[in-house]
């Protein structure tokens, strides 16, 4: 190793110790000098101790684990008696700056290597992590059990149980993969998650909408059903939780519109008319169900939607797992009918599978006109048009059937009727596509 490349990385240890002593210091400014354990000056020779440790090895011929090893457990060691002292007389038993100081001596030994950008992104995430403990402690006194509860519920079905799930078709007619049916169990808690979230910031009367904008990008039937299910709620406010159930239906329409625009742009034309009509009565409905709230029981408005929002669950497992047994349910009465009737059950299998899911009806779509683009047989263009209306169609009553079986009777009807009007407008402005 030259000189001038040694220097660099020596200087970049030297950097990270500065970087981290800076907020050890900051946060212990008014301490008289020597009263506090580890400063800018302290930290800034703790990185490069670790970089003289590396080059060290490397210079010596030895193995590099081995010195770094003794030197980490010989500085470990001086560093926690001194701040064990420094406890004593403070009567202040956070290790945080201990475990600070050995991080940063780790970074140090980082930056003597090929790893620049990896030691300096560290150091300043560590930094950052430091800075951030007033906002850090907050958010743990916010939050609640239920919500940890949740979001470890949440973690465990994404990153234990998915990778244990076979992913592949079984069960009658192969009609079960269940992997994809717990990302859908999944997507159901995780949408739940953000919009408990959303009505945390946002209060009851604008976090459905803005839940349902962003739910509807991953699954405008999991938002339809878990909607239904928070409108049983004694206090919720009806037009709030249409929004945004309506909302992720305007969404889906637009990303089934994408699909097909980027999959197989001929069948665009003859079903954009029908998607622009719906997609505006649904968007124009969310509006005006967001913006016509009714007044708050309560006379602090704000304080009755933290209340509410801190009572309620973020979502219940129990639940998610039931919708998620419907979708295979779904899904198995699909693959039935496009195994009884073959190619002339296509709307058939569009129908029921609409029913539950809109992007899997049209990505199955545009594998068949892919298909029948290299083949003198198989569906027509006309065919697959109607399919994929159908399929929307059917996604349509299907979530206006989940609010009505799932939901409260008002919530239940205003999403029907905002449901029948889309389709009457798809269907004038598809006009002789339908008949």
């Amino acid at each position: 190793m030259n000189t001038s490349s040694l220097l660099f990385q020596l200087g970049l240890a030297l950097a990270i110790g500065l970087l981290v002593g800076t907020e050890r210091h900051w946060r212990e400014r008014d301490d008289a000098p020597g009263a506090r354990t580890a400063g800018i000056r302290t930290f800034g020779i703790i990185g490069l101790l670790g970089g003289l440790t590396a080059s060290l090895a490397g210079a010596a011929g030895m193995p590099a684990a081995i010195l770094t090893g003794c030197v980490f457990v010989a500085f470990s060691a001086v560093f926690a008696a001194f701040k064990w002292r420094e406890s004593e007389a403070q009567h202040d038993f956070s290790v945080t700056t201990v475990v600070a100081g050995q991080t940063t001596f780790l970074l140090g030994v980082l930056a003597v290597g090929d790893n620049h950008a990896v030691a300096a992104g560290a150091a300043i995430a560590l930094t950052a992590l430091l800075a951030s403990r007033e906002s850090l402690h907050a958010f743990v006194r916010r939050l609640t059990w239920p919500e940890l509860r949740s979001a470890i519920f949440l973690l465990a079905m994404a990153f234990i149980v998915l990778p244990l799930l076979p992913d592949r078709a079984m069960g009658p007619f192969n009609a079960i993969n269940p992997a994809e049916i717990w990302i859908f169990a999944i997507a159901l808690a995780g949408i739940s998650f953000v919009g408990y979230v959303a009505v945390r910031v946002f209060g009851t009367a604008h976090g459905p909408l803005i839940a349902g904008l962003a739910g509807g990008l991953v699954s405008s039937t999991a938002v339809a059903l878990t909607a239904a299910r928070d409108s049983r709620a004694a206090d919720a406010s009806i037009r709030a939780i249409a929004s945004g159930a309506l909302a992720a239906s305007a969404v889906s329409v637009a990303r089934g519109g994408a699909l097909v625009a980027f999959f197989v742009p001929a069948l665009l034309t003859p079903i954009l008319p029908a998607l622009v009509s719906t997609g505006i009565v649904l968007t124009l409905a969310a509006i005006i169900c967001a913006v016509r709230q009714p007044p708050p029981p309560s006379k602090n408005g704000e304080q009755a939607n933290n209340s509410t929002a801190e009572q309620q669950n973020p979502f219940e497992i129990g639940a998610v797992l039931k919708l998620a047994a419907i979708i295979a349910f779904a899904t198995i009465a699909a693959r039935v009918g496009s195994t009884i009737f073959g190619d002339r059950g296509l709307m058939i299998v569009s129908v029921i599978m609409g029913l539950v899911d809109i992007d899997s009806v049209i990505l199955s779509i545009t594998r068949l006109a892919s298909g029948a683009a290299s083949q003198t047989s198989g569906p027509s263009e006309t065919a697959l048009t109607l399919a994929i209306l159908l399929a929307i169609a059917a996604n349509i009553v299907g979530k206006a059937g989940y609010s009505m079986a799932l939901g409260s009777r008002r919530y239940g009807l205003l999403i029907a009727g905002v449901s029948a009007l889309a389709l009457v407008a798809g269907v004038l402005a598809a006009g002789s596509m339908l008949v």
